[in-house]
């Protein structure tokens, strides 16, 4: 078996280097938002289309049209 080639000799070397994705708390914060938010509603309106399938086929959309009234 052979040994296995390590050719860094010091695994922190670049242990004070910079992060590449450099974001500050309102970005992080932002990103979350916007990332769970938008998919939170595409859920919403899917399952609204569904509901409203779902209501129309059993015969309650008049019940629906009545409540926003």
């Amino acid at each position: 078996m052979s040994r296995i080639d390590v050719t860094d000799k010091d695994p922190f070397a670049n242990a004070d280097a910079e992060p590449r994705d450099n974001v500050s708390t309102i970005g992080f914060l932002t990103r979350l938002v916007l990332r769970f938010g938008f998919f939170r509603l595409i859920y919403f309106i899917i399952g609204l289309i569904i509901s409203l399938f779902i209501a129309k086929y059993m015969g309650v959309d008049s019940l629906l049209i009545m409540a926003r009234s």
